[in-house]
């Protein structure tokens, strides 16, 4: 007979991923049998996140709980607050970053898991003491773990009409990463 599992949050592995995210691993694999991966996720302001990409083998959701993060649905961005809710099927396109002056949080949810916090503690390294890895280093990890980015609409679906100045995006934006772009991670 199975029993059930608990971990407290203290008690959770975290993987600090540069100087500006770090993510904890609430339910892994190895927990849920691996059916899921449940992730808590925290960005400082400024936080990279992730360029557009998808997967081709898992499911990925993000649940938001405190502050605004850009969320990319295949379409374009858009902003998250707590409460709001991304659903991204096998080989649809996502992003995330945080552009705001506040920390954001969220939970990220892989089905199945994939063992998808080696791909966490891999970026995690890669960036440990202000390293700047290779772009061959970020995509051999990325694709290690069934993660392939793409170009995607640079949409801002908060301001269609491109009248808000602080929500620019490309070779002129003015919002500062923390490391370069293609860094980060899902």
């Amino acid at each position: 007979m199975s029993h059930a599992m608990f971990r407290a949050y203290a008690d959770a592995v975290k993987a600090e991923i540069g100087t500006a995210t770090t993510t904890r691993f609430i339910a892994l694999a190895e927990t849920t049998d691996g059916r899921f991966g449940l992730f808590h996720h925290s960005m400082l302001p400024g936080a990279g996140g992730a360029d557009p990409h998808y997967h081709s083998r898992i499911s990925e959701s993000f649940y938001v709980l405190t502050g605004e993060v850009r969320l990319h649905d295949g379409t374009g961005w858009r902003t998250a607050r707590a409460g709001d809710f991304l659903h991204v099927p096998e080989n649809a396109v996502h992003g995330f970053r945080n552009e705001s002056d506040s920390l954001v949080e969220m939970l990220i949810i892989f089905t199945p898991a994939e063992h998808r916090e080696g791909y966490f503690e891999g970026l995690a390294a890669l960036l440990a003491d202000g390293n700047r890895p290779s772009r061959e280093e970020m995509v051999a990890l990325m694709e290690k773990y069934d993660q392939f980015e793409v170009d995607a609409p640079d949409t801002d679906h908060d301001h269609p009409h491109g009248n808000d100045p602080s929500h620019r995006h490309g070779p002129d934006a003015t919002h500062h990463h923390p490391a370069p772009h293609h860094l980060h991670h899902h």
